[in-house]
């Protein structure tokens, strides 16, 4: 530490210095007056200031407002060394702007106590100066950095203004970057995809989730995938990217161009609620699948829900961060609450819009605020009057052919890999879920009925289904000699797509299924294969089954 000493007399001069030095402080500079004072101060730089208050040119006094000029923010101690006593001299000795004061002749242990404790409480200032300095530089780094996030949230998570415009919603974070993600987008067929997402926590850690989310569905909802593949491929890159402990609860669903059929896939969020102009048609329909980014894919279950609409009633999905609210008598809200909001907004025929159940909520909570993201979104029920996407003038025709063999046939996921390489046809986007039906039915057909020869009337019954299934497991294991062709032929110019499914099987006689029923069909399903076909047919004694499907949505 660099102490400067000020004083008029030699002797005093030399007194502090010896003392200094025996106590350790071997850096001290010396002025004789109070213009050396200040130009020592520019040059030096010190830490301390000894200052003597009766000199020649300036007193103490006035010195001490010129040093403070030239000094930085940092806390810089000067003590007066004063033979005056009387009580308003050491008191201006402070007004001036000095720390603290020594009387002469002084006590060599006060001073150097003094001195010390005051070079600490520099040295902490210093320390907390190049703290602030540090800080402010991370305050500014974390201000850019979110800036840029921010400017890549704004231009990656975009909902088409058209296609929101069929939703109601509101949308709250719990900080500036939102867990919740809320993302709708046509799809080939006139229809609209959405998905609701609530990833683990909130802030900036659970937005970034929503980044690859939203990449992979409107990459996904451009090619007219299922919901089945949509929910599977989000959890697939969730698994990947997101820690162990994070997750994200989703709600995904298909809205036909009708707009009263829709598609569900529910996955650890609240109950999707369905409320029509009466408060005893308010059903709840309750999540049945854990949430996106925990199960592998082998445990995953896809498996989707259908709702029904009549023309107005409303589909209605919120986050859990509206309905885990506490009241002043500690009780939360949850689903039964919002239930019976929606149900009071009923029965006094007023309309129900996501503002006003937040606003609800917002009124139950004992807080003034929520503590989670917030979304509520609100579907009613209405034809879908969007444009189809420009097709390709130059559409390219393609034919896939998979030849399956026993071992083949054997992997649980065979059928989903030849979906994938279905879902490559040009021109299939606008009735990929409709050709996913058909191919599945007839795979399904010709592995259970043409190889594995099971008789499908043991389904009648409870037992007999679950007998069905064992020996449908038991017969495909011990499988060693069979196998399943699939080709898949895509005319977009044509606008068709053509499937066709032969199985090593002994085939059947088709001729009096032409007109029947699924009941009637040897739960064979071809009445809904006939139905969802322009033209189906058979070849090689009923092993071979040819379906033609039209793409052109009128």
């Amino acid at each position: 530490m660099k102490i400067l000493i000020v004083d008029d007399e030699p002797i005093n001069r030399i007194l502090l210095l010896n003392m200094l030095s025996a106590e350790g402080y071997d850096d001290c500079i010396e002025a004789e007056n109070g213009t050396q004072a200040i130009e020592k101060f520019k040059s030096e730089a010190p830490d301390l200031i000894l200052l003597d208050v009766v000199m020649p040119d300036m007193s103490g006094f006035d010195v001490v407002p010129q040093l403070r000029k030239h000094a930085s923010e940092e806390y810089l101690p000067i003590l007066f060394i004063t033979a005056l006593e009387d009580k308003a001299s050491l008191v201006k000795c402070l007004e001036v702007g000095g720390n603290d004061f020594a009387t002469k002749p002084f006590d060599k242990h006060i001073l150097v106590a003094k001195i010390r404790a005051h070079l600490k409480i520099r040295a902490l200032s210093l320390r907390i100066e190049q703290q602030n300095k540090a800080l402010l530089l991370f305050n500014q780094r974390v201000a850019r950095e979110h800036a840029i996030v921010e400017h890549i949230f704004s231009n990656t998570i975009v909902n088409d203004p058209q296609v929101l415009s069929y939703f109601d919603y509101y949308i709250k974070p719990a900080e500036s970057f939102n867990g919740d993600v809320f993302l709708c987008e046509k799809n080939p067929n006139g229809g609209i995809y959405f998905a609701v997402g609530d990833f683990t926590g909130h802030g900036l850690a659970s937005a970034v989730g929503a980044l690859p989310v939203t990449r992979a569905f409107q990459e996904m909802s451009q090619q007219g995938v299922t919901l089945s593949e949509i929910a599977r491929e989000l959890n697939g890159i969730l698994l990947k990217f997101l820690p162990h402990n994070m997750f994200m609860a989703a709600v995904i669903g298909e809205i036909d161009s009708t707009g009263s059929h829709i598609t569900l896939w529910q996955g650890g969020m609240p109950a999707v609620l369905t409320a029509g102009k009466m408060a005893s048609g308010l059903r709840q329909r309750p999540s049945r699948h854990m949430a996106l980014g925990i199960l592998d894919d082998e445990e995953f279950d896809t498996a989707c829900d259908t709702v029904h609409l009549s023309h107005g009633e409303q589909l209605i999905i919120v986050s859990d961060g509206l309905i885990e609210v506490f009241d002043s008598n500690n009780d939360m809200l949850m689903e039964d609450g919002i239930s019976d909001i929606i149900k009071g907004k009923l029965l006094n025929s007023e309309t129900i819009t996501a503002q006003s159940l937040y606003e609800k909520a917002l009124q139950f909570n004992v807080s003034d605020s929520f503590d989670d993201d917030v979304s509520a979104i609100i579907f009613t029920a209405k034809p879908i009057r969007l444009l189809p996407s420009v097709k390709n003038q130059f559409a390219l025709p393609s034919s896939h052919e998979v030849a399956l063999t026993a071992e083949l046939l054997k992997q649980p996921d065979i059928l989903q890999r030849v979906l994938q390489i279905a879902g490559q046809c040009e021109g299939v986007q606008s009735i990929r879920s409709v050709l996913y039906t058909v191919l599945s039915e007839l795979f399904n057909n010709a592995l259970e009925h043409g190889v594995l020869r099971l008789d499908s009337e043991m389904k009648s019954t409870t037992e007999g289904f679950h007998s069905y299934y064992e020996l449908r497991e038991a017969s495909l294991k011990e499988l060693s000699d069979a196998s399943i062709t699939i080709r898949i032929e895509s005319l977009p110019n044509e606008q068709k797509i053509q499937v066709s499914v032969l199985d090593s099987g002994d085939g059947f006689s088709w001729d009096s299924l032409q007109n029947v029923t699924n009941d009637e069909s040897f739960g064979r399903g071809l009445a809904m294969v006939h139905a969802l076909c322009e033209q189906v047919r058979f070849e090689e004694g009923g092993r071979k089954v040819i379906g033609t499907l039209s793409t052109n949505p009128h």
